[in-house]
């Protein structure tokens, strides 16, 4: 995504980003699912089923409460067979399955070969205010799956701590990220000339293919995002980017300990009556879908908690112009030096 959400500058104030989609895509209205009975925004909360023995204490909020008639189904299979297909519509196969990885992302541990899915989703609509998401909660199961893919995760990736400069303001980026994929464009892999797009790796790929079931939507970029404390942060922005479409989805998964997540409307004190925030709290192994116009009339945020713990946060997106890999790759990669995870920290390396 383009940058000016990050909040840690060098400029006493930083310009606010406005994406717009104007004279490049004209948003065709969807149709928005019909449920039966009333429509309730819920929190998203703690459950003590799956309690975290590594989560610490965050104000929960306002919000209302989840529908507890809704059966938590829990599903083990991802197919093992090869993933994408060659045909996948969005994601064009690599020339290997590690096409230009700065490092050797080692192999899937056994524990990993079957994650423990949690295929039941909580809409969550307001129609009125272009308001579409769906909540899955533990959408991997904490107790099986979750704590050892996020060790993986930390020890195998390469992770970069990204400066850059939007508008004369030089920016650091308050967390660490990498990124993986390409965009759906026939361009060449080895075709762009101001990045290097990247294979996903195979981890990201079960992950994304599990996504694609229970979503119905397509994706070809895994954005991964370490939130090493309470410190790192992202501040309000939205992911309507042209580059991605007219009304983009956008599949969000939250690893480790939890934090507050917020989505504010773009005219949330002007609008009459005011739209308050949505405050949610999103634990180990929670996933929200953002879908529809939600880019477009909503911005979200993970603000500073001081005594928050360590969590990886995974986006999976559909980039459709060859823009959506320079900016990817630009903004979640770099030009600086590497981390790895050593001794339960960020190191940067050399390698």
């Amino acid at each position: 995504m383009k940058r000016a959400a990050d909040s840690t500058f060098t400029s006493p104030k930083a310009s606010k980003r406005q994406a717009s989609l104007a004279g490049f895509f004209k948003p065709s209205p969807k149709s928005i699912p019909k449920l039966e009975g009333e429509v309730k925004p819920i929190v998203i909360d703690h459950d003590d089923e799956f309690e975290d023995i590594t989560s610490t204490h965050l104000d929960k909020g306002k919000g209302k409460e989840v529908d507890s008639s809704v059966d938590i189904k829990l599903s083990d299979d991802v197919s093992t067979g090869p993933y994408p297909p060659p045909d996948h519509p969005s994601y064009h196969l690599p020339p290997t399955p590690t096409y230009n990885h700065p490092i050797l992302i080692s192999s899937i541990p056994t524990t990993l070969q079957q994650i423990h899915f949690n295929t039941t989703a909580n809409p969550i609509l307001k129609p009125s205010l272009d308001l579409d998401l769906l909540y899955f909660k533990r959408f991997i199961d904490p107790s099986l799956s979750s704590r050892e893919l996020t060790k993986y995760l930390l020890e195998s990736l390469p992770w970069y701590r990204v400066k850059y400069m939007v508008r004369g303001i030089n920016i650091n980026t308050p967390r660490f990220t990498t990124v993986f994929g390409k965009d759906s464009t026939d361009i060449p892999w080895g075709g762009y000339m101001k990045c290097r797009p990247r294979a996903i790796p195979e981890i990201l790929l079960k992950l994304m293919q599990k996504v694609e079931e229970v979503t119905g939507s397509t994706f070809n970029f895994a954005l991964v995002n370490y939130y090493s404390s309470g410190n790192d942060s992202i501040s309000y922005h939205s992911d309507s980017e042209s580059f991605l479409g007219p009304n983009p989805t956008i599949a969000s998964l939250s690893l480790g300990c939890p934090r507050d997540f917020f989505l504010r409307h773009r005219e949330y004190k002007s609008h009459t009556p005011p739209v308050p925030v949505e405050k949610f709290v999103l634990h180990d192994g929670d996933m929200v879908v953002m879908r529809g116009k939600t880019q477009h009339e909503w911005e979200h945020s993970v603000p500073k908690r001081k005594d928050a713990g360590g969590r990886i946060n995974i986006t999976f997106r559909k980039g459709v112009v060859r823009y959506a890999s320079e900016n990817y790759y630009t903004y979640n990669v770099g030009k600086g030096g590497m981390y790895r995870w050593k001794d339960g920290r960020m190191v940067e390396t050399e390698e």
